[in-house]
């Protein structure tokens, strides 16, 4: 079989869509000859979308998004002439729903995505207070793209329940799929830290202050520190908008995954850390679970989005509720944090459930499954 893997960016880019396209792409061609289909956009399309978007920022005062009924008949378009070029058996298509939406061909299609245009309406920041009619366009664009594929395969029972009941697919045509680490390098099992430190370290990972829970997670640390816990906080991936003059928080503003000497310095932290602390408002899927797991590192984080199959309660961290304060968080991390038995069980446990659920070669099983099934259908 040979497959099409059909993006918005090259799968052989690392930081697309925060190195999904890659990892998925090195899965798919352990077993399958793998052609990459992507387009960039012509000078015309980019403009059109930035007029797009100024006018309604300044005239409606609207945010806007590339969900456009133009723009995914165009590349759908485009699709179809590469097909008559690139012979494929399979296309797989992660994250691009203007590519398949009104694409016509007989070639089965596997879709995956980690959430539906629905349900992102006021849930992530970038999509709240966009205009009335690029929702509609953005819905049904993306209604359309699951009704054309064959197949979908979703990073979670949050975004499979949304395809059901807002678009109204069939429950056999759906599969739950995790995502894995987005890292080049595991730890052994017997690289990993048998015991906890003695002064608790939180790990923060996030781009996106205010959506991941900074603040809280800063409130956290504060709370600890105040009930008498010898805590340090790393923040990794952001500059918080708040002074900081604590001497126990240490800012990262930014690693880069490819660069030899920032990923070693991500994998000392992460092997190093005694909890990934991420109290997220928003979260549609969860990699950076994976990737704590992968070093037996329990998260504590909220029951939002799809993170409920990522994090298990009691087995490789906690979730709790999406309206819970720095108070609530650091009560359970303190609790854990000073129970060695119930914490060396959640390292374990994220470590299982890392090997056995949250790893790109259990996806890439997967999705062979699904190939086989689509092609013979």
């Amino acid at each position: 079989m040979k497959v099409g893997f059909v993006g918005r960016w090259s799968a052989l880019e690392k930081t697309a869509w925060s190195g999904i396209y890659f990892h998925t792409y090195q899965a798919i061609k352990k077993y399958y000859d793998t052609e990459i289909i992507y387009f960039k956009w012509p000078w015309y399309i980019r403009e059109k979308l930035l007029l797009h978007k100024q006018y309604q920022q300044l005239i409606n005062k609207k945010a806007a998004v590339e969900f456009l009924k133009s723009y995914a008949q165009y590349f759908s378009r485009q699709l179809e002439k590469e097909l008559y070029k690139k012979k494929v058996d399979l296309l797989f298509v992660p994250s691009a729903p203007q590519l398949v939406a009104y694409c016509k061909t007989d070639i089965p299609i596997i879709y995956m995505t980690d959430a539906t245009f629905y349900q992102l309406q006021g849930y992530y920041p970038t999509f709240n207070n966009i205009a009335g009619y690029n929702i509609n366009q953005g819905i049904d664009i993306d209604k359309n793209c699951f009704k054309n594929s064959t197949h979908c395969m979703v990073a979670s029972t949050w975004v499979k329940q949304s395809a059901m009941l807002d678009y109204g697919i069939a429950e056999n045509k759906i599969s739950v799929v995790p995502f894995g680490a987005n890292i080049d390098r595991i730890p052994l099992r017997n690289e990993l830290k048998n015991k906890k430190n003695k002064v608790c370290q939180l790990l923060f990972l996030g781009v996106e202050w205010e959506r991941k829970g900074g603040q809280v997670a800063l409130d956290t640390f504060f709370s600890l520190q105040k009930s008498g816990v010898p805590v340090q906080l790393t923040i990794v991936g952001c500059i918080p908008p708040v002074s900081i003059t604590a001497e126990n928080i240490k800012v990262i503003p930014f690693i880069n995954k490819n660069n030899p000497d920032e990923s070693e310095r991500l994998y000392q932290l992460l092997l190093k850390s005694d909890f990934l602390l991420l109290p997220t408002k928003a979260e549609c899927a969860g990699v950076v679970f994976c990737e704590a797991g992968a070093f037996g590192l329990p998260s504590i984080t909220a029951d939002t989005g799809g993170v409920n199959d990522y994090i298990q309660d009691g087995i490789n961290g906690f979730t709790l509720s999406p309206d819970a304060g720095a108070g609530a968080y650091a009560d359970k991390i303190k609790d854990l944090f000073y129970d060695d038995a119930a914490y060396h069980q959640l390292c374990l446990g994220s470590r299982m459930k890392y090997e056995n659920e949250l790893n790109w070669d259990t996806w890439g099983k997967s999705f062979c499954n699904i190939a086989e099934k689509a092609v013979k259908l």
